[in-house]
Formats: C-alpha cells, sequence, structure tokens
C-alpha cells in the first residue's frame, strides 16, 4: 500500500494517520509497548498445537488477566475503561468497505491437505535481565 493509498484507507475508515520518527520508542510506546506485554505475560512459558489452540487461550487470557487488571499507567481496568471511555466514542463502519482494486482469488477446495502435522511451539520464559546479561538489549 503506497503512502497515498494509506491516506485513502485512512480516510475511507475515519482515521488519521499518525507518522512517527523511525528508532523513537518515546513516540511509540503506545503501539510497542503492549507487545511486549502480551509477549511477557501470554506467549513466553505456553505451547500451541494449533492456530485454534492459540486463538482459544488467548481469549481466555484476555478474559481473566490482561482486560481485567488494573493498568499501571492508566489506573484503569481496561475492559472497564473501553466500555466507559472509549467505546461511546467509536463511529459506525461505512456501508461499503475500501476498494483496493486487489482481487482475491478463492481457495481450491480439492487441493491435497499438508501431510505433515502441525508441530507444537514452545516459547521459554526469560526476564529482560537474562538478555542483558548476555549483552543483548538492555534491562527496562
Amino acid at each position: 500500500m503506497t503512502n497515498l493509498e494509506l491516506a485513502r484507507f485512512a480516510r475511507h475508515y475515519g482515521a488519521r494517520v499518525k507518522v512517527c520518527r523511525p528508532y523513537r520508542a518515546q513516540t511509540k510506546g503506545k503501539v510497542e509497548r503492549p507487545i511486549r506485554y502480551l509477549r511477557e505475560s501470554f506467549l513466553y512459558g505456553r505451547t500451541f498445537v494449533s492456530d485454534a489452540d492459540l486463538n482459544a487461550q488467548v481469549l481466555t487470557w484476555l478474559d481473566t488477566v490482561a482486560n481485567v487488571r488494573v493498568h499501571g499507567t492508566t489506573g484503569w481496568v481496561p475492559a472497564e475503561r473501553f466500555a466507559t471511555v472509549e467505546q461511546p466514542t467509536l463511529q459506525p463502519l461505512p456501508t461499503s468497505p475500501y476498494r483496493t482494486g486487489l482481487v482475491a482469488l478463492p481457495a481450491r477446495r480439492d487441493a491435497p491437505l499438508a501431510a505433515s502435522p502441525v508441530p507444537s511451539v514452545v516459547v521459554e520464559r526469560r526476564s529482560l535481565q537474562d538478555y542483558a546479561a548476555l549483552g543483548v538489549g538492555g534491562a527496562s
């Protein structure tokens, strides 16, 4: 998607594009920090046998951990803040989707499935201090 196309897409959905300078974590913390939280609070130490398993586990985690804790910066429970502050400001989506001109081809239903099973993946939990001790990144 080109910059002009991105601007058209954002305008269609009533969104604004905010450009941040590269390598400036101070300007992107609200976007980047939740990824670290997801990785450290949810992913590390778990095993997923399929996409469906990952989706089921993350939905449970959202309902029992992420959306019910008191957020350290805002002081709000995320689910309560969304329902009270953010959801009332949401606008309905446009009646027609944004048209890109791209064409999606239907998947072949008669194609044979891959013979190999989906492997399990175990993500080991490590603290940032472990990486700092190795000289990789910094503990923050």
